[in-house]
């Protein structure tokens, strides 16, 4: 047994030999600072930088033949090694975490967004790892192509070696800016961390409306009607930023507090005319409350909260006390359970359910369920091959019937009661999008439930039968609903016909009809809730969505039909403040662009501008949503292009029919529209005096390597059929990229970004940034830390439009709205401002 025993460790220690020496061979070097390696002639460098938020334990790389690099301890901020390495094939492999209870976990990176090449000679880069924890129990991570503080890196501490090599981007698409700013740079001395910076915003000289104000949030969130019609439970925001559901007597006309708390209510759902349901903020924490009778214009009620988190799947009308319930057990399986609605103090039955009880059987991999009218479990939203598939059957037998798609398709909004319908929307082999009804027996469209030609249908009404009687649409920027039944027609003919010149929605109605909760706004008009009773033929306003806006005045909007450079025909929105005179015109282009579109609706960003006297035009231009699809493909690979024509007529057109001042116009947009702002000053210099990007794109090829929309396999054809492919379309590419041009864009710019971006990353700006520096033309810039792409932050807002409000003032001056806002603030006592939270030091981190 002793000679066995030796012979097993021989083979042991001579397995870890191989091993060592395996890892040896493949193993990368490190380079320290200032180090000049002798390279081998089929070696390169490889910069490998981890840029997250919470320590990292180990992340591995590895090439064909296993563990190349083990990066150990990466710390939160962004952690980059230099390695030699020999040429060919790497990935990033596997992360290591440890969690807040002291587990490790690891994650092992699949995606070919992770995947590399190192090139002998060249000193590559494959983006930064980039870690975010979005809750104790999870993390996000990508990979994102910030390469231009790679570059400052390189550049200070490996200057000899970035002096002599090329650098290279080595992702999915090629990246031609380092060797394009490497030229711009070349005899510029000037400390790369001193060209960062932008300048602080002006000051307005006076805002006719705050935006503290404009953007106060609305003080309603949600509304319900119960089955009877006669409670109305609604979600509050109250003056001190807690959150309250109230309930409304409308028989009484009585309000009720049922209870106040610092977490928002995300739904409010009736089970029966006494049993209200509500969810947390977070969608998966629910309550129940039990409503009694009235005494003295007061209900009694019960509070029990429901134990455990999930999601409600069905409310299971037709059955007393009972509900359906789905939640991850301590495995991460899906189940689901009927949850009887009883209990003292907590309604536990989710809480202690069993596993093996489960409903749902006969299908993996399932993150979501949906019943049909008698509570049977019918369909559900599978991960089959890393991708969103539907399977429907019954008893635990499924099938697939479709899978989701990164463009076109069947996207669903309805089972019907039966579960043998599938109710959803599709533009395949249509001229738009329709509403329709899909078998999931045949895997086919079975029939058009609605069409109207060249209008894209928006959602659809359903009723408790689960079937539809409503389609919604936008028509010349206003909502429509389009009943199906003359009665409702007439119903709706009638509401517009109390309220002209506004939008009016029915947002819940009761069982019988007879009581209706109305949404009625206008493009100067901030929304109201109204309670409609048909049997006493009276309307009665329940709620001012914003109240801090009942009181003030706003611009209405005017439809322009223009026709673009080629004969296409476009709508577009003027809102025209009040005055005599021309006015100077802010041009707003929205974002997207694909599938994205303004409408004539209140408009908080358009009414603040308007409110300083600047008219804002506002463009749906082709690729814009709600037109048919050959409107919305007419976009596709017409960035900076043709979609820049459709703006350039609607500006002709505004500045032609209305009192204009054309020699005082700015351009300001967000996301697409940034860009837009930006290439538009471009191809017509001399026509703006200052342009405005909010998260905007300056190249781009840097979309396909640094946003979350170019991740996924499944979309990037979509992608490179919209965009364009950087691998075969560069030249046309940087031709219609700001960040190419930055020598023309003379005039005044503002940008602001959050540097969280994850759909248009920071490395925009910081690049134009730069480039601006260079040429000693610094942008003002707002720079907001743990802001993504879109500002929900109270503060951040304010001072992101504080700032545009005065960046436009200085640029287009003042108006007689500014003259006696400032005439009212001097007669006004002294208020301290906040702290701000942004910076102008925005390039380089």
């Amino acid at each position: 047994m002793a000679r066995t025993g030796l012979s097993g460790k021989w083979r042991a220690l001579l397995a870890l030999a191989l091993l060592l020496l395996a890892l040896d061979c493949a193993a990368m070097r490190k380079i320290d600072p200032g180090e000049d390696p002798k390279l081998a002639a089929d070696e390169g460098l490889l910069v490998l930088s981890v840029d997250a938020s919470a320590t990292i334990a180990a992340v591995r790389v590895r090439d064909d033949d296993g563990v190349a690099a083990v990066l150990n301890n990466q710390r939160p901020g962004r952690n980059v090694t230099l390695y030699a390495a020999k040429a060919g094939n790497y990935r990033w492999a596997e992360m290591d975490l440890v969690s807040w209870t002291g587990q490790r976990m690891r994650y092992t990176l699949t995606s070919d967004e992770y995947r590399f090449k190192v090139t002998a000679g060249k000193i590559v880069y494959p983006g930064d790892l980039i870690l975010r924890p979005t809750s104790w129990s999870s993390t996000d991570f990508h990979i994102a192509n910030r390469s231009l503080p790679i570059l400052d890196w390189l550049e200070k501490d490996h200057a000899a070696l970035y002096a002599r090599m090329k650098f290279e981007y080595s992702g999915l698409y090629p990246d031609p800016f380092p060797e394009f700013y490497r030229a711009a740079r070349a005899g510029n001395s000037t400390p790369s961390d001193k060209l960062n910076d932008g300048r602080e915003p002006p000051k307005p000289i006076a805002v006719p409306i705050a935006a503290e104000v404009m953007w106060k949030p609305d003080r309603v969130a949600e509304v319900s009607l119960n089955p009877a019609g006669d409670l109305l439970a609604e979600t509050v925001r109250d003056e001190d930023g807690k959150w309250g559901i109230n309930l409304i007597d409308l028989v009484e006309g009585q309000v009720q507090r049922l209870v106040t708390s610092t977490a928002a209510v995300d739904e409010l759902m009736w089970k029966d005319s006494r049993t209200l349901i509500t969810a947390d903020d977070d969608g998966t924490s629910y309550t129940v409350y039990r409503v009694g009778g009235s005494d003295n214009g007061k209900r009694s009620f019960k509070r029990l909260p429901i134990g455990g988190t999930g999601n409600i799947v069905d409310l299971l009308p037709g059955e007393a006390n009972f509900i359906l319930m789905e939640g991850f057990d301590s495995r991460g399986e899906l189940v689901v359970h009927r949850v009887e609605l009883v209990g003292d103090k907590e309604i536990s039955g989710f809480r202690t359910a069993k596993s093996r009880d489960r409903l749902n059987v006969g299908v993996s991999k399932d993150i979501g369920w949906y019943a049909d009218g008698n509570g049977q479990l019918r369909a559900a939203v599978v991960i089959r091959d890393e991708t969103v598939t539907l399977v429907h059957g019954r008893d635990g037998v499924y099938q697939e019937v479709l899978r989701s798609q990164a463009e076109g398709g069947f996207t669903p909004a309805g089972l019907s009661f039966d579960g043998n319908t599938i109710y959803g929307f599709t533009d395949d082999e249509r001229a738009q999008r329709d509403l329709v009804a899909f078998d999931p027996a045949t895997r086919k469209v079975s029939r058009t439930v609605f069409s109207k030609p060249g209008i894209d249908i928006r959602s659809a009404i359903f009723n408790e039968q689960r079937e539809p009687v409503a389609a919604r649409y936008y028509q010349a920027g206003r909502l429509v609903t389009e009943y199906f039944d003359e009665a409702n027609r007439k119903l709706n003919q009638t509401l517009q016909a109390a309220f002209p010149g506004r939008t009016v929605a029915v947002l819940d109605r009761n069982r019988d009809n007879k009581q209706l909760i109305l949404w009625v706004s206008a493009t100067d008009h901030p929304p109201q809730l109204y309670h409609l009773d048909m049997a006493q033929k009276r309307a009665s306003l329940l709620e001012d969505v914003a109240p801090q806006l009942t009181d003030l005045a706003f611009a209405p909007a005017h439809l322009l039909n223009v026709k673009s450079s080629d004969g296409l025909p476009i709508e577009a929105f003027l809102t025209l403040p009040p005055g005599s005179g021309k006015r100077p015109l802010v041009v707003f282009p929205h974002g997207g662009p694909i599938g994205v579109s303004d409408r004539l609706t209140f408009n908080r960003e358009v009414q603040f501008v308007a409110a300083q006297g600047y008219a804002v035009l506002q463009i749906n231009y082709r690729g814009s949503d709600g037109y048919g699809k050959a409107f919305r493909e007419a976009g596709h690979r017409n960035y900076g292009r043709l979609i820049e024509d459709d703006i350039d007529a609607a500006i002709r057109a505004a500045v032609a029919a209305y009192p204009l001042d054309e020699s005082r116009m700015c351009t300001l947009g967000a996301s697409y529209g940034g860009y837009s702002a930006m290439v538009s000053a471009v191809r017509w210099p001399g026509r703006f005096r200052c342009a405005i990007s909010l998260s905007g794109l300056s190249d781009r090829a840097l979309f396909f390597t640094a946003s979350d929309g170019a991740r996924s396999a499944q979309a990037r054809p979509m992608l490179e059929r919209i965009m364009g492919d950087p691998r075969t379309d560069m030249a046309e590419m940087q031709a219609t990229s700001p960040l190419y041009h930055f020598h023309e864009l003379t005039l005044p710019v503002m940008l602001l970004h959050g540097r969280e971006d994850v759909r248009v990353d920071f490395e925009h700006t910081r690049r134009l940034v730069r480039m601006f520096n260079l040429e000693q033309h610094p942008p003002v810039l707002l720079a907001f830390p743990d802001m993504g792409h879109g500002f929900s932050d109270r503060v951040a807002i304010d001072i992101a439009w504080t700032g545009i409000a005065g960046f436009l003032q200085q640029n287009l001056g003042s108006t007689p709205a500014i003259a006696e806002a400032e005439a009212k603030a001097k007669a006004a006592p002294v208020v301290v401002a906040p702290a701000a939270t942004a910076s102008g030091q925005g390039g380089g981190k």
